[in-house]
């Protein structure tokens, strides 16, 4: 029978129980695992982040000998975020390893290493959800407490951006003008690609992450429906719609929340993908004397044994992320009508 003294060994250390924590698969969400934000480690909790206004204009004509046009000064502000922690425990009792023998296929280490696979692996999914929901509140520029969705950070105000006005996308209209939804998504892409400064250079690949009734009229409208009726996805519209479609140069997708969070059913976020440095989200260390002064991971898995009885083990995750974007400018949001 094993012994709890089991748990003293090298396979139940910090290291290599955030190495198993890391190698348990699990289903991506849909932002998670998208690549959307970039993920960086740092040494502290806080994050400095400096922002410069830059400014382009074009230089007029000069009379020879006349003085030179000004430049304009740039603006710089730097501001400090601090990673905000999130952690969560399991148990294991002595009781539930009771049984487990020292002979037969399995050592009783690997026996022990299985359950605390198992349980690590719950934590595991708690953690992704998590990330989903800090993921799916960057995109809007905001960093919320899950716990009562209070506004923690909203980069709007600390960058003093005032956030563009919600584009009324008119789905319901029963008789649209010609075209008048195609005009609406490419004022949509010009717009952002005026906020978009020089992270991006080419063609601005455009996402939406859609509330069920917004994409549901989306793919019912006229406009949409023509473009898709003379190609292989013309099937779609005969049956059920994917979850996802593209149009007037933004690509369209139902965004399926759970977890008390998503898209409001009328409404639909905008952001742009593939632009580099765009989404960030930085992982400070765990709060260990064993992980002091070392790039932050992602997520940290721990054991804490019962000292005093020798009853339990405690199985801990801990990450301290913060997401941000470091162009809040960019991001747009939409009603259904």
């Amino acid at each position: 029978m094993a012994t709890m003294d089991i748990f003293e060994g090298d396979a139940f250390t910090i290291i290599e129980l955030t190495r198993a924590l890391e190698n348990i698969p699990y289903k991506p969400a849909t932002l998670s695992g998208s690549g959307l934000f970039g993920a960086r480690g740092v040494r502290s909790r806080t994050v400095v982040i400096e922002s410069r206004d830059g400014t382009l204009s074009l230089i007029p004509f000069s009379e020879r000998g006349s003085a030179y046009d000004q430049q304009i000064p740039e603006r710089r502000d730097v501001r400090a975020f601090v990673c905000r922690q999130f952690k969560k425990q399991d148990v294991i009792w002595a009781s539930e390893i009771q049984q487990v023998r020292d002979f037969g296929t399995e050592s009783a280490t690997q026996q022990v290493q299985a359950e605390v696979a198992r349980k690590l692996g719950r934590l595991r999914n708690d953690a992704e959800t998590t990330f989903e929901y800090h993921l799916f509140n960057g995109i809007q520029g905001l960093v919320k407490d899950p716990r009562d969705g209070a506004t923690v950070v909203n980069y709007f105000t600390e960058f003093g951006i005032s956030p563009a006005t919600e584009v009324d996308f008119d789905l319901d209209n029963a008789t649209p003008a010609s075209g008048a939804l195609r005009k609406r998504c490419q004022a949509l892409i010009e717009s952002v690609e005026e906020t978009m400064g020089g992270l991006a250079t080419g063609a601005i690949a455009l996402r939406a992450e859609c509330g069920s009734a917004f994409f549901a009229d989306l793919v019912a409208h006229k406009e949409v429906r023509e473009t898709y009726l003379n190609t292989a996805a013309a099937a779609d519209l005969r049956s059920r719609v994917a979850d996802e479609v593209s149009f007037g140069g933004i690509t369209f997708r139902r965004y399926r929340g759970g977890a008390g969070f998503g898209v409001a059913t009328d409404k639909a976020v905008f952001y742009p993908e593939a632009v580099d440095g765009l989404f960030e989200i930085y992982h400070a260390p765990a709060d260990t004397f064993e992980t002091v002064n070392t790039l932050g991971q992602s997520l940290y898995a721990r054991m804490i044994p019962d000292r005093d009885r020798d009853e339990w083990i405690r199985l801990e995750i801990e990450s301290n992320p913060l997401p941000i974007c470091t162009r809040p400018q960019v991001l747009r949001s939409a009603r259904r009508t």
